[in-house]
């Protein structure tokens, strides 16, 4: 899966919130999308999984200007504002809800032998906010790819929680080799490490 952001920009003139962008996600290694300030990570991440339009510019699925099957195949994963579960619900209940987003059954057992498979049981009754930095990214991308048609996800501003990029990038690493598509949308010096790490760089054929 390709998303392409083609002079996509969120109002216009001096004062857009989003300046045009141009960038490319593809399958194959994790790509890094360096954004700066507080609200553009957000607007970068809104328009790669269709939940905004650009008010100029296009934003391409393969090609095409589909917003309704950007939206189903892309998962915002803990998005500020948007896919951010609250700090103080437990772990369980994170668990619980994207279960019944995939259409899965939302029983305490089936919550926890999910945990289970993911060495994080001890935090189920934890507040989420407690998980560490590299389990946190992991998990919520996995529970993204449970729901039906999902072939890209959208992981933003993940160095706000701390831990080390390149703990948290193998993880992502080893999600793309099965094939997902993953956008790391994050600032200019983690987007600098993951690149060392292996990422591909977002810009690079537009800058090139």
């Amino acid at each position: 899966m390709q998303i392409t952001l083609e002079d996509a920009a969120v109002g216009r003139g001096l004062g857009s919130a989003l300046p045009p962008i141009s960038l490319d996600v593809r399958a194959g290694a994790p790509t890094a999308i360096r954004v700066e300030t507080d609200e553009r990570p957000l607007l970068v991440s809104m328009l790669l999984g269709g939940r905004m339009s650009a008010d100029s510019g296009r934003v391409l699925v393969d090609g095409r200007a589909d917003a309704n099957e950007l939206r189903r195949r892309t998962a915002l994963v803990d998005t500020p504002f948007v896919a951010e579960p609250s700090p103080g619900i437990s772990l369980a209940g994170v668990v619980a809800e994207e279960f019944s987003f995939s259409g899965l059954p939302t029983s305490r057992r089936a919550v926890r032998d999910f945990l289970v498979r993911h060495g994080l049981a001890d935090y189920a009754s934890l507040p989420v906010r407690s998980v560490p930095p590299t389990d946190r990214v992991r998990l919520f991308s996995e529970l993204a790819l449970l729901r039906p048609g999902i072939g890209a996800l959208i992981i933003t501003s993940p160095e706000r929680h701390g831990g080390e990029p390149a703990a948290w990038f193998a993880t992502l690493a080893a999600i793309a080799d099965r094939g997902t598509t993953i956008a790391v949308v994050t600032d200019a010096a983690t987007s600098d490490i993951l690149i060392r790490l292996g990422a591909r760089d977002a810009f690079a054929v537009h800058e090139s």
